[in-house]
């Protein structure tokens, strides 16, 4: 400003009236921008500062608000991480257990098995032996019939009763019934 008010000295030309300089003016133009800055300051600037303060307060108090709502989550995180890590081990054991004792039922469902097979087996031999026994005393009954009947025609003559019964006997113990088991239980 101060260098259009020189120019317009330097001109020969009139001096507009709202650039002139008067000494007056000015000094009242400064006393009153002093004063309102004075009136500002007192009653403008210190509310808006207190307000200021108090909203930097509460962005403050939000902060730590914020960061302690943070470190809370941070908190149950971890927590929960720690759970989930800790049902996780429990599962694991869990199915360690199931597998235990799965492999535990089939160790013994095979040793039922076993010890049933080795029953039937024995019932099995047992049923053979009897009718091996069985078969045995028919083929004894049945030599001691034949031996009677080839006595009979050897003699050409019927025997007593006690005659015949120790006939039957003699061939029965002539006979070798060992050998009649063996070749019963091989077929």
């Amino acid at each position: 400003m101060l260098t259009l008010i020189a120019a317009a000295a330097e001109s020969e030309e009139k001096i507009s009236p709202i650039l002139a300089p008067y000494p007056g003016l000015m000094f009242w133009t400064i006393v009153a921008f002093f004063l309102a800055m004075f009136i500002l300051k007192k009653y403008a600037f210190g509310p808006i500062q207190e307000m200021l303060d108090k909203r930097r307060a509460v962005v403050n108090s939000a902060l730590e608000n914020a960061e302690q709502v943070k470190a809370e989550a941070d908190a149950i995180l971890a927590d929960y991480k720690q759970q989930l890590a800790a049902a996780r081990k429990e599962s694991d054991a869990i199915v360690a257990r199931a597998r235990t004792a799965g492999d535990e039922l089939t160790a013994r469902i095979k040793a039922e098995g076993e010890a049933q097979r080795q029953e039937q087996l024995t019932q099995t031999q047992t049923q053979i032996r009897a009718e091996v026994d069985k078969a045995v005393g028919d083929i004894r009954t049945a030599v001691a019939e034949l031996t009677v009947t080839a006595a009979e025609k050897v003699l050409r003559g019927s025997l007593d009763t006690a005659q015949h019964q120790k006939l039957i006997e003699d061939a029965v113990s002539e006979l070798d019934f060992d050998r009649l088991q063996k070749v019963g239980a091989g077929s």
